[in-house]
């Protein structure tokens, strides 16, 4: 066990290495972004909404292929016919892509109209359209690097394309002044130019391969998993759906800004631990020790994933001040812990949803996230009329504490594990105790002020420890890792030594 949740966090750190890359070329634009040389605020909430729409326009275009497929290439049956199966998903999602294209970009005046009551955005939206379909496909080469554990040649093309993107975003932005329509024609190049630089890998890896039967055994599985991944996606963004129906765009921008910084946490690290879990989880569906392997897992990642919560909470009045060049964004400043403790069970719902991923029972994951979905619309009407973006933050935090409550509670019926809830009620009362602290210095001098919350960091794994938080077998891995990597005369022979590290069959 102790080989595969190295190799887990190793392949975590890659994947994080890339996914970090992807928030700092966010971060980058974020001061031209709320420059008002280039966009106003309300220009800013515009993006904001093209953003969410097109995670949106992703889920419909994924057509939960690239989860059927995560399934079917580990499958007892297929194994020996991988190639096949990836030809056959690959195939089927340049088709779907194909077919919404040509649907969907008559229809980008109209739906231009609907979200901004203007015909204004419709190039916008024509580019952004083609940029997800081509990213639906980026995702499945993307799906199969991460189930063949190549998580080098995922950062490295990963950064390659956001390099781009970003380069080009500038260019559009700063010297042709074409405004929001550069962003996502930068991203249209960007994801085409990522489909060409690995169709060598794609072709490698292809093998002529279509059944019909093993296609509707993969579509019955993945229907409900795609009604639960535009459900999912509905939860994550019907906030600002509802703010822009029932507040202002400036409301959409100010929210916006704060979930790009909360998010840094997700993309950084729940998304990269996911990554890399993933290929792990399957594999190890029929070994001894796979209960205790999900248990640690969820219990290292959620520790992780609260010192980052942490962190992002005390920081969040400098860090906004620093990437904003106008005064007019420092109301996001209030509503990041709320946003950031809502990460902590959107992670613990990755890692104990598995439950119903490895007994097939897809269909509970659907109606769990639509009831999700649901619960979170009626939090956001409730909640925005009384506190505007605040009630959007609550209402997200909720929710997602709803859905992972109905995906724990389920999973652990069909496949129980025992997870350590004792050590998750510990770490979230402390964690929000020390992001909501946050709010109480940021009147305090900067002298004073940046002091104290560096040690409210710096102290937070240590306070755990004295509600027994740490086993003794982690203590002393704890101690053993602060020995090894605090010398930096060994940090060549310890980077290399990642290399040797063996997952477990």
């Amino acid at each position: 066990m102790i080989g595969s949740i190295k190799s887990t966090f190793r392949d975590s750190a890659i994947y994080g290495f890339g996914n970090i890359a992807v928030k700092l070329v966010g971060l980058v634009l974020i001061p031209i972004y709320t420059d008002k040389k280039y966009f106003s605020t309300e220009e800013f909430g515009i993006i904001g909404m093209l953003d969410i729409s097109g995670l949106v326009l992703l889920a419909l275009l994924s057509f939960s292929l690239p989860q059927s497929f995560n399934r079917w290439y580990w499958d007892k049956e297929h194994r020996d016919n991988q190639k096949g199966i990836f030809f056959m998903t690959f195939t089927a999602q340049i088709i779907i892509s194909a077919a919404l294209c040509i649907a969907l970009i008559p229809l980008s005046g109209n739906l231009s109209k609907i979200l901004f009551q203007s015909a204004d955005w419709t190039q916008a939206i024509i580019f952004l359209i083609v940029a997800m379909a081509i990213q639906a496909v980026n995702n499945t080469i993307s799906s199969l690097m991460r189930l063949q554990s190549r998580s080098a040649l995922y950062s490295i093309t990963n950064i390659i394309k956001l390099v781009i993107v970003l380069v080009l975003t500038l260019y559009f932005i700063l010297v042709q002044k074409m405004g929001i329509e550069g962003i996502y024609l930068a991203q249209v190049i960007g994801n085409t130019v990522f489909v060409v630089m690995l169709s060598p890998y794609t072709v490698r890896n292809c093998k002529l391969f279509f059944d019909f039967k093993t296609l509707k055994e993969m579509n019955v599985y993945g229907f409900p998993l795609f009604i639960a991944g535009v459900a999912a996606v509905l939860l994550s963004v019907i906030d600002r759906y509802t703010l822009n129906t029932m507040s202002v765009l400036r409301s959409v921008a100010l929210y916006t800004l704060a979930v790009k910084l909360s998010s840094v946490i997700k993309l950084a690290l729940v998304d990269s631990v996911k990554l890399a879990i993933l290929p792990t989880f399957l594999k190890k569906m029929d070994s001894p020790d796979n209960t205790r392997f999900y248990s640690k897992i969820l219990t290292y990642t959620s520790l992780v994933i609260m010192v980052a919560i942490v962190g992002v909470s005390l920081f969040s009045m400098e860090i906004i001040k620093l990437i904003s060049t106008s005064k007019d964004f420092w109301g996001a400043i209030a509503i990041v812990p709320i946003l950031s403790l809502s990460i902590f069970f959107i992670n613990m719902r990755e890692v104990t949803v598995y439950g119903l991923h490895i007994t097939k029972k897809s269909r509970i994951v659907g109606s769990i996230v639509v009831a999700a979905t649901i619960f979170s619309l009626i939090m956001n009407i409730i909640l925005i009329p009384l506190w505007d973006i605040t009630g959007a933050a609550i209402a997200t935090l909720l929710s997602q504490l709803f859905y992972w409550t109905g995906c724990y509670v389920f999973a652990q019926k069909a496949f129980y594990v025992p997870y350590e809830m004792r050590k998750m009620f510990i770490l979230f009362v402390t964690g929000a105790l020390f992001s909501f602290s946050s709010l109480l210095l940021n009147d305090l001098d900067l002298a004073i002020r940046l002091p104290a919350k560096f040690f409210l960091a710096f102290i937070f794994p240590v306070v755990i420890y004295f509600f027994n938080f740490y086993d003794r077998v982690e203590i002393d891995a704890i101690k053993g890792f602060t020995r090894k990597w605090s010398s930096i005369r060994n940090l060549k022979k310890n980077l290399m030594s990642l290399k040797d590290i063996k997952d477990e069959d």
